[in-house]
């Protein structure tokens, strides 16, 4: 009899869940994952769908999102025809990218930039700690992590001395990323300075029932005077302290310092997110009169879960099918959806050199078995993994052709693609994609081969296992 009743449970669990899933158009392999998880593990499988099997930002957020979008729509259609470049200049391949890009978030090509790419967290720290000090009317600061300690508190103290002296100062913290952070000491001192302090995407247990709670914030930007920004990989955390029980080293990054008009559309895309939590209104400064500080063209590409689609796989996937000679990528994370892994093999397939470095060890054992799951699939077709030894590569590049660079914040996971609020610089500059491609050659200096012999004589219970967890990757 009870057996009769679990059996009539399972039943309806995996006929609503289902219906459920149907109704919602869920892409094909995170609908078999799921249905696979509730069909093995029934009551698992459901409670773990209820919590994160859609990408719930809750009814506020989203009629939010949804009356804001035509303001930045109408802000974006309003940037200055000086400050905007013709996609047409570009070559053949690198304008498809482009319009692509406009087309999917509204932001043109911009010109007038110089742009210098910083490859290690001391230098990085210390060049934004220098602006903020140097800074005259506003910062402006969005990071997933803040973790005090090491040269984080010399810029808490760079912006604490910025406020004091007059300077608007605003900073955004994921609240999971940053939750140690959010309850120590260095936020109360951050806003009895006169810092704004936004926790964005709080976590608690009420909102467990309306809302996902790993829909977060990954993005990183700084913006000074709005006149320089800053993006790239690096949280806000000092690699000499930042998870040293992990077992992986110290992370490894690059960020990029820019100066010129998209400096103030960083500042109005981190913006947008402030008006979505706290409920404010979209009003950005008005345009800023710029000198152009170089001749660098490049693109703002924000994405988001509050989008029906994944744009930054839809950019990610035109720039692989616009690679005439070489691909080289930088993740610390690699679960790619289907899509992504036919565009690198076909790339791989017509000649092109495809190029993908990752950490030999990464803070996460499933992503890592699901990540090893695609590697053979990619040996076989010529594509060169190598696996850097040297602490948590968690630089997130793509360099075409040394010709586009796309550099930010995503990871080629579908995490990034569908749950996190990221945020990505398309670059159309050989000098830059230059510059991006020897820092990807310093890692590849620091990685090791990963040979297809060598990968095919792991145990079986390896690949068993691999395979297995690759099947749910899509709820990864």
């Amino acid at each position: 009899m009870v057996f009769s009743y679990l059996t009539a449970l399972h039943l309806i669990a995996l006929v609503a869940v289902s219906l459920r899933i149907f109704s919602r158009r869920t892409a094909h392999g995170t609908a078999v994952a799921w249905l696979l998880l509730i069909v093995l593990l029934p009551a698992v499988g459901v409670v773990m769908y209820l919590l994160i099997g859609e990408r719930r930002l809750g009814k506020i957020w989203m009629d939010r999102a949804i009356a804001m979008q035509p303001q930045i729509l109408r802000w974006a259609q309003d940037i200055p025809a000086a400050n905007t470049v013709n996609p047409e200049t570009l070559t053949t391949g690198a304008e498809s990218v482009s319009r692509l890009a406009t087309g999917s978030v509204g932001l043109p090509l911009m010109g007038g930039h110089h742009l210098q790419l910083l490859a290690d967290s001391e230098s990085i720290m210390r060049a934004m700690i220098a602006d903020i000090d140097a800074a005259r009317s506003s910062v402006h600061m969005e990071f997933y992590i803040w973790s005090a300690g090491g040269f984080v508190d010399d810029l808490i103290a760079a912006l604490i001395r910025a406020a004091q002296r007059g300077v608007w100062c605003c900073t955004l913290m994921d609240s999971l990323g940053s939750r140690p952070f959010l309850q120590g000491e260095a936020v109360e001192q951050l806003r009895s300075a006169g810092v704004q302090v936004v926790e964005i995407l709080p976590v608690n247990a009420l909102r467990a029932l309306f809302v996902r709670l790993d829909l977060r914030d990954h993005r990183k930007i700084a913006v000074i005077d709005r006149r320089i920004a800053y993006t790239g990989s690096m949280n806000i955390a000092d690699p000499r302290f930042f998870k040293q029980n992990a077992g992986v080293g110290q992370w490894v990054d690059a960020m990029v310092r820019i100066e010129g008009p998209a400096a103030w559309v960083l500042e109005a895309v981190s913006m947008s997110l402030t008006a979505l939590q706290t409920g404010s209104d979209f009003a950005p400064p008005p345009t800023p009169d710029l000198v152009p500080a170089g001749n660098c063209p490049v693109q703002i590409f924000p994405s988001g879960p509050q989008a029906p689609t994944r744009h930054i796989e839809q950019l990610l996937l035109a720039a692989i099918y616009a690679a005439r000679s070489e691909i080289v990528l930088t993740t610390p994370y690699f679960v790619p959806s289907e899509t992504l892994m036919t565009a690198l093999r076909s790339a791989a397939l017509r000649g092109v050199r495809v190029i993908l470095i990752v950490p030999e060890r990464i803070d996460s054992l499933l992503v890592r078995y699901a990540g090893n799951a695609y590697v053979e699939d990619m040996l076989v077709v010529g594509i060169t993994i190598l696996l850097f030894g040297d602490g948590l590569l968690h630089t997130k590049s793509m360099v075409v052709d040394e010709e586009i660079a796309i550099f930010g914040t995503v990871n080629l996971d579908l995490r990034s693609f569908e749950l996190n609020f990221e945020v990505s610089l398309i670059t159309f500059d050989r000098e830059f994609s230059m510059a991006v491609r020897e820092t990807q050659r310093h890692y590849e200096s620091r990685s090791q081969v990963l040979e297809l012999e060598r990968w095919r004589a792991r145990p079986n219970w390896r690949r068993l296992l691999e395979n297995a967890v690759q099947v749910l990757s899509p709820l990864l």
